[in-house]
């Protein structure tokens, strides 16, 4: 097993190269995500781990970003938001509690921490054609 540090910024975007990117709103595929590319099952399996792994970290990273919202925001008909902007003396200002939680969250988003994967050779990938992008996960290869 190898070992490496990444931000929790690192592991969103890993979530993402892992799992891919649907737009909310409508379902499309923003970013194909290489585990719905065609594989090796043992590969896909190992990538599936790691995926796991991910997502437990951007999960625990989710709930204190919830936990953030509820500190700085306002709730308003049952949602929780912080407004970017506010009104002040008949004027828009921007919310000083939303560069409170900008602040806080950035820094959460830049702590590191490390996760532990199966090694993954270019041979392990070697079969896979994709048009995509997947930045973090060829930081994993071993060449």
């Amino acid at each position: 097993m190898e070992k490496k540090s990444l931000k929790l910024s690192e592991f969103f975007q890993l979530e993402a190269e892992l799992n891919g990117v649907r737009n909310p709103k409508t379902g499309e595929v923003s970013f194909s995500g290489l585990l719905s590319q065609k594989m090796p099952l043992k590969t896909k399996y190992w990538l599936s781990d790691l995926a796991k792994k991910v997502s437990e970290q951007t999960d625990a990273c989710n709930k204190l970003r919830d936990e953030m919202i509820k500190k700085y925001g306002k709730e308003e008909d049952g949602q929780v938001s912080i407004p970017v902007q506010i009104e002040e003396d008949g004027k828009k200002i921007i919310n000083p509690n939303f560069n409170l939680f900008q602040e806080e969250y950035n820094a959460l988003l830049s702590e590191e921490r490390e996760i532990e994967y199966k090694e993954l050779n270019i041979e392990d990938l070697g079969s896979i054609e994709t048009e995509e992008v997947y930045q973090i996960v060829f930081s994993l290869i071993k060449t």
